[in-house]
């Protein structure tokens, strides 16, 4: 038994202990000034006495069977988020489509380096006018896409961590550096995209920068992670 369980059971006990004693003193009370020939007014009295004390007791039953109800709702909610976020991340981590996926995007977009939509674009559209001008246009190609599949992976956790259907301590302990290094690479063409649409990547972009706010400075005192630039309206 849990012990959500255990206090609810205790709460129970002691509304109905301290229902019975009310109700069994009022009543004793009661009877000793009703006479052995009570009239019909004394008779109506004990009748209404009778039910509001057994109304209140069902109220409060029903009170404690509610609150009851949502601390176990509560409790199951958050245990299914907790599970289903570690489902996500034991089938991303040994996934080998997210592994190549990652692996790709480092090759074409090397870590550490600022990425604009402009070399995005050239990698998504390169081509090679030789054999192995070929392979490496095909590597930027593949790079290109994967870092788009990355970003929009990253913003499926951040619109279910918005939803409240991800676990985001439990998604920040374990992907906040990944995470925050990959949109602090391409920072600058988030900024680009978001021009156009402000909506692209917007629950990504609100989620890196409060995670950069909480840990953007590391043991030496040094930024590690920078804010997504402001770029003004094109039009």
């Amino acid at each position: 038994m849990t012990a959500t369980a255990v206090l609810a059971a205790t709460v129970i006990l002691v509304f109905a202990a301290l229902s019975t004693f009310l109700i069994t003193g009022e009543f004793q009370a009661l009877l000793r000034h009703i006479p052995d020939q009570p009239s019909e007014d004394y008779k109506i009295l004990v009748t209404l006495f009778g039910i509001a004390a057994a109304t209140l007791t069902a109220v409060l039953g029903l009170l404690v069977a509610l609150w009851t109800y949502r601390r176990s709702s509560k409790a199951t909610r958050l245990a299914q988020r907790k599970q289903h976020t570690i489902t996500i991340l034991f089938e991303t981590r040994l996934s080998e489509y997210f592994q190549r996926t990652n692996t790709q995007r480092k090759l074409a977009f090397p870590v550490d380096q600022d990425i604009t939509l402009a070399d995005w674009r050239a990698a998504r559209t390169a081509t090679g006018s030789s054999p192995q001008d070929e392979a490496r246009a095909a590597a930027l190609r593949d790079g290109a896409d994967a870092l788009q599949q990355m970003l929009n992976y990253y913003e499926f956790l951040a619109v279910g961590i918005a939803q409240q259907d991800l676990d985001k301590d439990l998604l920040k302990a374990s992907i906040r550096g990944i995470m925050c290094n990959l949109v602090d690479d391409a920072r600058i063409m988030i900024a680009e995209l978001r021009q156009n649409d402000p909506k692209t990547m917007e629950h990504l972009v609100h989620l890196y920068e409060e995670w950069r706010r909480d840990d953007a400075i590391n043991h030496n005192g040094e930024i590690t992670e920078r804010p997504i630039p402001r770029l003004p309206d094109p039009r």
